[in-house]
Order: structure tokens, then sequence, then C-alpha cells
């Protein structure tokens, strides 16, 4: 007879053994507190945020050797936007395909470059919130009486907009070289994947696929020209081997022998 589940709100004690054994199966948890998987569930994410097969995701970003490195080189926001895209992106992939380390490094610099696309975009609002507000000050200086104005203040204001304007078209510049660059990853990125998941499903065909197949004249010559070449490289590789050779000791020896050669010496 099966256990009967506990049922109701679930205790403070349960709730830390939750917390502090998050990594846990969920089945193991449910067995252990005698609740339901889909109790489980609902209160680890109220624990982590986050579902438990998400987390793992995480937890394995930073097992990888090149998270410190990584982590060094963002701010507080950029990790959390880095750590939900590259749940994303190995969720997506996982689903079709394992995951290869070099897909981990793709991923990794196709994160890299959005973010440093979004720190372009950042830098050139900043910008251009900074010429507005001299050119307000431009506007405020003109307005005054021609007395009170200050050319030299002016001049020095329209300067600092023009370098900005320098600045803000190279930062657009820069955002749509990482903009290309992070297309074109991501192109390589699907378009190895797809390779090999193309790979995996025509490894999947079976005996009577690969018989109708080999119906068609064309595809039977095809393999038959295939095999015949095979067939005389290896006749011509097993005589060669069967032929005396002098080694680097000086010692003579055939290093292929079968009854063949000794047959054909007599």
């Amino acid at each position: 007879m099966a256990e009967k589940l506990r049922r109701g709100p679930i205790s403070r004690e349960d709730l830390r053994y939750l917390s502090d054994n998050r990594d846990v199966p969920v089945p193991k948890l449910a067995a252990h507190l005698k609740r339901s998987k889909a109790t489980v569930v609902k209160y680890l994410e109220e624990i982590t945020g986050l579902r438990p097969g998400k987390k793992q995701f995480i937890k394995g970003l930073h097992d990888r050797a090149f998270w410190s490195e990584v982590r060094r080189g963002l701010l507080d926001h950029e990790v959390d936007y880095f750590e939900q895209s590259w749940r994303s992106y190995t969720e997506q992939f996982s689903a079709s395909t394992d995951i290869l380390p070099t897909d981990e490094l793709m991923i990794k610099d196709l994160i890299m470059l959005d973010i440093f696309a979004q720190r372009a975009i950042a830098e050139q609002a900043h910008v251009a919130r900074r010429i507005t507000s001299l050119q307000d000050d431009i506007n405020k200086e003109e307005r005054a009486s021609v007395n009170n104005r200050d050319q030299m203040v002016i001049a020095d204001l329209r300067t600092q907009i023009n370098s900005l304007y320098a600045a803000k078209s190279a930062l657009a510049k820069q955002h749509l070289d990482y903009q290309q660059r992070k297309d074109a990853k991501l192109r390589d990125l699907k378009g190895s994947r797809d390779q090999r998941f193309k790979q995996i499903e025509e490894s999947r065909r079976n005996i009577f696929e690969l018989i109708k197949d080999l119906d068609q004249h064309r595809r039977r010559v095809e393999e038959g020209r295939i095999a015949e070449k095979v067939r005389l490289a290896a006749e011509r590789t097993a005589k060669d081997w069967q032929q005396y050779h002098t080694y680097e000791d000086g010692e003579v020896d055939k290093p292929f022998l079968c009854p063949e050669g000794e047959v054909e010496d007599d």
C-alpha cells in the first residue's frame, strides 16, 4: 500500500530543509518530506525564485572555468542579464541536441557581445541627454541681453556639444559593429548545431530507408564505384605491406605477414 502524502501548509522545519537541500532532486525531497512533487516544486520556486531546472542551468554556468573572468568584467545588473540569457540559450539549444564546450564558448561570446551593444546604447543615451543639457545652457545664455551675454561661455559650450556629437557618432558605429558581430555569432552557433543535428537525424536512418535509397540506379552505381575504389586501395596497400622493408635499425622484414604473401614468395 502506497504511503499517504501529507497535506496542508508546510512547516518551518520543512522549509528550512528545502532551503538547505535545494540542489537535491525533487523526487528525493518529496519522498523525504512525504509531500507531492508539485508541492515541493512550488515551495522551491518561492525559496529560489526559479524553477529547479532553471536553477541548474545557472549553477552549471557558475561551475564553468570562464565564469570568474566574465563576472569580474560585468556590473551587477549585467551579471543578472548574463545569467538570464545563459539560461534561455541553454534551454533553447539543449532541447534539440547536447551542448558541447565549443557551443558554451560561443554562447558566452554571444551574450557578451549583446551586453557590449547595450552599453553602447546606454552611452549614446547619456551623451544625448548631455547634449540637450548643454544646448539648454546655450539657449539660456543667448536669451540674456547683449551686455550680459558671455560669448566665451557660449563658445565653450558649443565646443563641448561638437565633441559630444563626435562621441555619439563613434558610439553608434560601435553599437552597429557589436550588433553585426552578435548576429554573425548567432548564425554560426545555429549553423554548427543545425549541421550536427542533421548528422544525428541522418544517423537514425534504418535499413529499409537505405535499401530504398539503393533502389535508384544512379545511387547504386555511385556506391558500387566507391566500394570498388576501397577494395582496390586495400589490395594495393596489402601488397605494399607484404614487401620487405628496411627499418631504421637496419633489420629487414615484412610489416604485414599473411599466408597469401608467403605463398607468392614460394
